[in-house]
């Protein structure tokens, strides 16, 4: 419980803390398997197919159908992209090979995880840099899409970031966008997102679909967990990844916070 109000209260040292546990991801995970951060998404209790998908890839669904959601609402053809935070690149290969952009740049502050992106994945156009999302260093009008997958809640200077993805995108280029805040924090972040001066072309409240894939892919959570993290930081890693181990405990968390979804558009 102290660790949630200091969170909330000091969200630098949430920051801080969690880029530390990115950080000792890529240590653990000596069998590349942690290659998504994310919550995942679902739509399949609403009735929708789920995405076809290589069998290889099948142990990753929920993630991938996250970024299948984020990228499906516009027309990648001929398109140079760029993601700020692109971790450890599972959704870089996805939308590369799935959607098949002219090129796409990933970005991330972790060295180790663009380190691991460039050995593992092997595709032309797709190429890895680190960098920050506050400061970010390619030319005015670079980019035609930019993506960013639930990583800007730890961005201390969350409004240097929307200037940095205005800055880079061409005229018409699209801003494809998913994350979560807490529930008193909702309307702060749409006020925000609104004073990019960017087009609103879609947003969607899909906390729902989060929680639902946190539910269905939970027991390979906990597993990942089991077998990588030492048992002395494994609590932490456990709500990291928003799971308990506890059988009688089985609902996923988001922690009172809302997850939502945005295109926007420059002018």
């Amino acid at each position: 419980m102290l660790n949630k109000l200091l969170f909330h209260r000091f969200p630098n040292i949430k920051s801080w803390l969690t880029r530390i546990q990115y950080e000792l991801i890529s240590t653990f995970d000596r069998d590349k398997n942690a290659i998504f951060m994310n919550f995942g998404y679902t739509a399949h209790h609403q009735g929708h197919e789920p995405i076809p998908l290589a069998k290889e890839e099948e142990i990753h669904r929920y993630p991938l159908q996250l970024y299948h959601h984020v990228a499906r609402h516009i027309d990648w053809k001929n398109t140079d992209a760029l993601e700020v935070s692109s971790g450890r690149g599972g959704g870089a290969s996805f939308i590369m090979r799935y959607f098949k952009p002219r090129s796409y740049t990933g970005v991330d502050f972790s060295t180790r995880a663009v380190e691991f992106c460039r050995s593992h994945y092997k595709m032309d156009g797709l190429k890895f840099h680190h960098g920050n999302a506050e400061a970010l260093t390619f030319p005015d009008n670079s980019f035609d899409v930019v993506v960013n997958v639930e990583a800007s809640l730890y961005y201390p200077n969350i409004t240097r970031f929307y200037e940095h993805v205005k800055r880079v995108l061409k005229p018409n280029g699209y801003f494809l966008y998913t994350d979560l805040r807490y529930e008193e924090k909702v309307a702060i972040w749409h006020a925000q997102l609104k004073n990019m001066g960017l087009k609103l072309i879609k947003e969607e409240d899909i906390t729902d679909n989060v929680l639902k894939a946190m539910e269905l892919d939970r027991e390979r959570r906990i597993a990942l967990v089991d077998k990588y993290v030492p048992a002395i930081l494994r609590k932490q890693f456990y709500h990291f990844a928003g799971v308990s181990p506890n059988q009688t405990d089985t609902l996923p968390h988001l922690d009172n916070r809302r997850y939502w979804y945005f295109v926007l558009q420059k002018a």
